[in-house]
């Protein structure tokens, strides 16, 4: 087998199998700073759960611990989902702008995005020319990820592909949001809701329980 072949096999994987792209992604933790540019950790058992449920169900509610890479794990495979899917939209929702642009992409010739970390940190073989702007990555083949501020307002009248609500138990419109969001699924839009606890009472815990919680 010839490197171009090789490398055209390898990509054609990447394609079909997320967890097979996310062995060439490279993370940043920066309470390591020995350290702070690292694998993606495919070899933990949870981590290829994660995946696997984000890929195989379309609507994930996540209730996670800091520190254990789920915002990591969600927008790898993000990234995978639009470059290897023309013309999808994904929308990163947090409840303050400046925390989605955190996720997404800050702007250029400084402190990166985590999408925008993973697009540069891939080996030149997967390289690809995405545009780059504050809270948006464009790819070649007519999909984004588009970071958006807290709100209702802010989701109303978008047709996402994949919409990501993080530290959504967090949000102070979570009824409306997801009002607005949950009907996408009919047309086989995927919702994943992914949050640190915040009590009983709201929109978040509901969904994780699957019933209604913190009310008597």
């Amino acid at each position: 087998m010839t490197p171009a072949e090789a490398i055209a096999l390898a990509q054609a994987q990447c394609t079909a199998d997320g967890l097979f792209f996310a062995q060439y992604i490279r993370t940043r933790d920066e309470a390591d700073p020995q350290c702070p540019v690292k694998p993606f950790p495919t070899h933990l058992i949870y981590i290829r759960e994660l995946w696997r449920a984000l890929d195989e169900h379309q609507r994930i509610v996540v209730a996670k611990s800091r520190q254990m890479m789920v915002s990591w794990v969600v927008v790898a495979y993000c990234v995978w989902w639009a470059r290897f899917r023309p013309n999808q939209v994904i929308l990163w929702q947090t409840k303050a702008w400046e925390d989605a642009v955190r996720m997404v992409a800050m702007p250029e010739g400084g402190f990166e995005g985590r999408a925008q970390f993973i697009e540069s940190h891939l080996p030149a073989w997967l390289q690809m020319p995405v545009k780059i702007s504050e809270g948006r990555i464009q790819y070649p083949n007519g999909s984004m990820i588009q970071a958006l501020a807290g709100g209702a307002d802010k989701v109303r009248g978008l047709v996402p592909s994949v919409f990501v609500g993080d530290e959504f138990a967090h949000q102070l419109e979570q009824d409306g949001v997801y009002a607005a969001v949950a009907p996408l699924m009919q047309k086989g839009a995927k919702i994943v809701l992914v949050s640190t606890p915040n009590g009983a009472d709201n929109m978040f815990a509901t969904l994780y329980h699957g019933h209604l919680v913190g009310k008597q």
